[in-house]
């Protein structure tokens, strides 16, 4: 009779879709748990740029390879087109 309890059961579980719906949850849990890992090591990654980012010399070195600035006590030659 026991046994007869536990066949109805899963039978009638499966057929309600809530097996289905576990199974969903348990890939979408694991999908989630990809993501944080993921976003775990891009938060990472963020945060080192932003420390670096924040760093005198960094902005400095930023300021004169990207805008072509000088520093206070470079030499700059400047060359006439022709």
């Amino acid at each position: 009779m026991f046994i007869a309890c536990v066949v109805f059961a899963t039978l009638s579980l499966g057929f309600d879709g809530i097996l289905w719906r576990l199974w969903g949850l348990r890939q979408d849990r694991e999908r989630m748990t990809n993501d944080m890992v993921h976003l775990r090591t891009e938060v990472v990654s963020l945060d080192r740029q932003l420390r670096q980012a924040k760093d005198p010399s960094f902005i400095e070195r930023q300021a004169r390879d990207r805008l072509d600035l000088a520093g206070e006590n470079d030499l700059v030659f400047v060359f006439p087109e022709e």
